[in-house]
This record gives structure tokens, sequence and C-alpha cells, in this order.
């Protein structure tokens, strides 16, 4: 729990008979990290790499199919209202497959072929008919921008004494466009133009014997000229206007038909879908680890990295899945390569994912995680220091849980240190007299029984409480770089970079306290308290040189940086205080406004828990990853990655895991 857990080099090998079980339970297990075999062996082992799956194209192929059907079917639903996503459960059904192996997996996904090709069929005619609109409509504003000149669609060809040219000119301006034409056209052409309304295109249409059409080709193209291809081939511009809006009925019809059946088949296929998904998935990571393993003819062998309280467990499965036919041995870690992992209790795993946001300890050194949980929620709790807010944030908290955060993740991990930091709040909030500011006592002329400090009336105890907890926190972090240099045989490094500021914190209280005249002394400890200043600047000097004098003010900063807890404090009280006394304003004007002022209350005071609690979670953060960990704590350590399935939607074979 103080440090990174123990890790050890474990080595397993498996009769060829039941590997595909042994990798399989050791998968779903999640204990070990697996590293290359092959690597670790000398040449002339008789151990041999094994080689890349030939099912892995296949697995790829079927599941790039299933993903897509999947994305289909997701478009087609409503999407979920985001508040009911995020606090709401609904009821999740997992699936359980019976293959443990490639092929017995990619046999099962073989009775989803038809329906998936049904949803990629209709999604591919959705998506040519909705191409078809685009071009319809196309067509319908060439033969709209046609109908003023009076020509059939079908006259826009090529003819052996003359040729009809329709198109749009989309920029400048009208009048300078029909200037161009009739000063550049040729003889044997002629040109109409119809300006277009507002930002429009204008219009035109040319006519020319064969022997201009060059010329006249030249004199459009510096005007930008688009023309008009129609494929209506008969018939007058109305009539083919008319002829497309028919066609585009039909196709809405044709559309409507086709999102109705995939909405018909998400409703049957999606959930089995996307369960398939997975279990492809998995067996794939399954099928990509076989080239880091090694075999004989007989014997498939794997190592990797395991967590030594793991062991026995990884024993245990290595038997029972291959019926006694395997091994496991294991050689303690060595080497710069060791991956760390934590090892929390149930009650600290939450708050793990908050020191990895800071950086991963190198293995087996000091994991932080065990200071940090109580002191995040101390200092969070005086910050908030309300208990009607701290209650609101722990059933908002709770909510979450229950609803995003009831699979395992950041999200759950979050949502129980949230608990934990209302409870706090609420705790405090008592404390200090505070729900919702002074709505009790304002409101309902009553105060919190058992209130001992309130913040707005003596903001010097709560300072002395921040700086106290200040000085302690940061002292903390000291015995802990001193109790690492000890341990790795640094006394040196201690005595510097530790042992002088153990002596000069006491040494300068006891002077600041007497030229303040807030204590009084006997000489020999005057004395004292000058040769220890003087021993601990001296050692600070020695080990940082003319630089140490901004430790000792980077240090001072430090302890005065905790005055942040009173400083939220104060606001938390102060703007509950604030929305209270404007919400009686409004009311006191007349009866109608009650409703305006309670509205106003609750808006002012959601916004004030959201304000508080983010600001009181970030700075609490902050004193620990920058005043607290800044005595000890060196991240760098490359994070335990297990081979682990990741299962969100299916089960294990038999539903166990």
């Amino acid at each position: 729990m103080f440090r990174t857990a123990r890790m050890v080099r474990v080595t397993a090998g498996v009769h060829a008979a039941a590997r595909d079980e042994m990798v399989a339970a050791l998968h779903e297990a999640g204990v070990i990290e697996l590293q290359p075999v092959t690597g670790t062996r000398d040449p002339g082992t008789l151990i041999r790499p094994v080689p890349r799956s030939a099912s892995v194209p296949e697995i790829a192929e079927v599941r790039s199919r299933l993903d897509r059907a999947i994305e289909i079917l997701e478009s087609v639903i409503p999407e979920p209202n985001p508040i009911t996503a995020l606090f709401g459960r609904g009821e999740m059904k997992r699936t359980s497959f019976t293959g443990i192996d490639a092929p017995s997996v990619l046999a099962e996904a073989e009775r989803f072929r038809e329906p998936v090709s049904t949803i990629l069929s209709l999604h591919s005619r959705d998506i040519a008919l909705g191409e078809r609109m685009a071009r319809l409509d196309e067509e319908e504003e060439m033969l709209r921008l046609l109908t003023p000149f009076g020509i059939e669609p079908g006259w826009l060809k090529a003819a052996e004494l003359v040729e009809v040219r329709a198109g749009i000119i989309p920029d400048g301006e009208c009048a300078d466009i029909e200037a161009h034409l009739l000063e550049n056209v040729p003889d044997l052409a002629t040109a109409a133009t119809v300006c277009g309304v507002g930002d429009r295109p204008t219009t035109v249409v040319t006519i020319a014997h064969p022997d201009a059409s060059q010329k006249l080709d030249a004199v459009l193209r510096a005007i930008a000229f688009h023309e008009f291809v129609p494929e209506t081939a008969t018939g007058s511009a109305e009539e083919g206007i008319a002829a497309v809006r028919e066609e585009r009925g039909g196709i809405r019809k044709e559309q409507e038909r086709i999102h109705s059946s995939l909405s018909a088949m998400a409703a049957t296929h999606l959930v089995p879908l996307r369960a398939m998904a997975e279990e492809l998935a998995i067996i794939r990571d399954r099928e990509d680890a076989a080239p880091l393993f090694g075999k004989t003819e007989t014997i498939t062998v794997l190592e990797g990295w395991a967590r030594e309280k793991d062991i026995p467990r990884i024993t245990a499965l290595c038997s029972s899945s291959s019926a006694g036919l395997a091994f496991c041995t294991t050689v303690p870690a060595t080497g710069d390569d060791v991956p760390a992992a934590f090892d929390h209790p149930r009650w600290l795993a939450p708050y793990g994912f908050l020191t990895t946001m800071f950086g991963m300890p190198e293995y087996g050194k000091v994991d932080p995680t065990v200071f940090l949980a109580p002191v995040l929620v101390l200092t969070f709790g005086l910050m908030l220091g309300d208990a009607g807010y701290g209650i609101l944030l722990a059933l908002i908290a709770a909510l979450l849980l229950r609803g995003a955060g009831h699979a395992p993740g950041t999200v759950r991990d979050l949502a129980i240190v949230l608990i934990a930091c209302g409870i706090a709040g609420t705790v405090f909030g008592l404390l200090m007299g505070s729900f919702f500011g002074d709505l009790l006592p304002r409101v309902f002329g009553v105060t919190l029984p058992g209130t001992l400090i309130e913040p707005l009336k003596d903001p010097l105890s709560i300072l002395i409480i921040a700086l106290a907890i200040g000085i302690a926190h940061l002292n903390l972090g000291l015995c802990i770089a001193a109790a690492e240099h000890l341990r790795e045989g640094k006394v040196r490094a201690m005595l510097l970079e530790e042992g002088t500021w153990f002596c000069l914190q006491p040494s300068a209280a006891v002077l600041i306290l007497s030229f303040f005249g807030w204590g009084t002394f006997s000489p020999p400890v005057m004395t004292a308290a000058w040769a220890g200043a003087a021993l601990g600047i001296g050692g600070i000097m020695v080990n940082e040189g003319p630089l140490g004098f901004f430790s000792i003010t980077g240090y001072l900063g430090d302890w005065l940086s905790y005055a942040r807890i009173l400083a939220l404090a104060l606001a938390t009280g102060g703007i509950a205080m604030m929305i209270n006394t404007l919400s009686g304003m409004i009311a006191g004007i007349g009866p109608v406004f009650v409703i305006v002022g309670v509205i106003f209350a609750v808006v002012g005071h959601a916004a004030n828990l959201i304000l508080q609690s983010l600001g009181g979670f970030i700075h609490a953060l902050r004193l620990q990853y920058v005043e607290f960990f800044g005595r000890f704590f060196t991240a760098g350590g490359r994070a335990f990655a297990p081979f682990a399935a990741r299962r969100k939607v299916t089960e294990p074979p038999g539903g166990s895991r």
C-alpha cells in the first residue's frame, strides 16, 4: 500500500493440447503482462517462436463488417438523453459465447453474416439514393434557371448548324457580365442573360454557329461560366421539373422504408452484434499475443510480469484450465524494465487514477496514493465547508455511480471520490454552521447545532487550521523523502536535503514568535534557535549554493499556499450568503416575486455548488501535486499493462470471470 506492488517474473508452460484453455483463463483473469519469450532465450535453446496466427486477417475482416453494421444501426436509433445516460442505468443483458479459440468464435460469427449483409446492402442503397437526391436537386435547379428562356433542355447539345449552351456565372455584377458578353461575343453567336436576385448567380444562354464555338468558349471561360448538363432530354423545363419532383417523392418513400427496416433491425440485432464484435476483439487480442509465446514440439511457453500476490491465483488458473498439464515458475523482479502496479486496498483503489494523472511511480518507490486520499478529502471538505452543498454533491455522485459509473473505470472511481468529498463537505459544513450559507438562520431563525467555527466571523481560526495542515503536510513529504534516502543508504543527501529543513523550521518558529512578542523563551532556547537556524541555512547553501535562498522563499511560499483553504471557505460562505440576501430582497418586493426569489436562490446555489466544488477539487489536488509530491515523488514508472480481456457487454464462457 505504501509502495508499488512487488512484481515477479513468471514463466508458464502448457501442453499444446491445453494451450487455448490456459491462455483464455489467463486472459480473462488479466493478471500477467506478457513479454516475448524468444527475447529472453539463448540462440541455441530448443524453444522456438510461435508464428503469427493465420486467423488474424479473417478475424479483422469479419470484425470490420460487424463494426460497420453496428455503426449503421446506431445512426438510426435516437440519441439517448445525456442526463439519462450520465445518471441512469439501463438494463444491460450480457451475452456469453461458447468458443475460446479463433475457429470456434468465427464459426459463431457466421450466423451474423446474413443480417450484416442485409444491413450493409440497405445502407449502400440508402447512400445511392442520397446521392441521387443530390443530383435531382441540381437537375431541378438547372431546369428552374432555364425556365425564363423558354427553351427545352434537350436543345442543350451540339448540332450540325447551331450549338445551344446554358449555364451560370456565380460571381460578378450582372451589368458587368452583360457588358462583357456584348463586347466580346463573336459574330455568328449571341447570348442572353437573366440576372439573379440577391446572392443568386446570373444565368446565361448562348446560341452559336459551330465556327464561332471556340471563340465563344474562350469568352465564357474568362467569366467562370459553369455549363448546364441536364439529364432531361425531352419536353419543356417545366415538364422536367415535374418529373424530377415525382422521382424525388419515390426516393423519399424508399428511404423511409430503408430507415424503418434498419430501425427494426437495430431493435433485434444491435445488442447481439455488439456482443459478437466484442468477442471477436477479445479473440483478436489472444491471437495477436501468440508471437510473444515460445514453443517446443509439445509445450507452449509464455513469460511476463505479475504481482507477487497474484501468483497463487495464476498457479491455480494454470493448473485448473489445463487439467494439470502446465507448470508455473517465478523469479524475483530485476532490471530497469519492471512495470509498476498499485497494491491498494478496496477503499483506496478509487484514488489511484489521481496519482497517475500526475505520473506513475517507479517500481519499488513510494506510492503516494495512501497519503493523497485523506488529505484531499480533508482539504476539499474545509474548502467547501457547507452541509447543504456537501449533501447535494454526495447525492449527485451517488447517481453518477449508479449510472455511467456502474462499470469499473475512471468515471466510477471519480464518483466514489466525489461521494467521499461530499461527505467531508457536509461534516465540515456542520462544524462551520453553514447550510446553503446562512439559509437556516435567515429563513427559519435556527442555527446548526455543533457549530464550532464560522469562517466569515472567525477567519483567523480557519487560517491557523489551514497553515497547520500545510506545515504538517509539507513535513510529511520531507519525512517520506528522508526515509527514502536512508533506505537507499544516502545519509549525506538526507542530512542536506531534509535534515536542514527539520533543523531550520523549529528554530525559525522560535525566532519569529520571539521577534513579534508572541512567545517568550529562555536564553538557552534562543541560543539553540539561532544555532539551528544558522545550521539549517548553512546546510541549504552547501547543498544548493546561492540558489538555496530561493529554496527558502519557495518553501515559505508553499506553506502560505495552504491559505487557499481559507480563501475558498470564505468564497463558499460569502457567495451563498449573497445569494440568500438577493433572493430575500427579490421575494420582498411582493407576493408575485416570491417565486422569482426562490428560482433565483435555486439557480444561484446550483451555480455556486458547481463553482466551489470544481475550485475546491482543483485546489486540493494542486496542494498534492505541487506542494506535497514535489518533496519526494518522481514520476517515470512504466505502468503495468496486463494481458486482459476487456468486456463490457459479454461474459466469459460459463459466465464467470
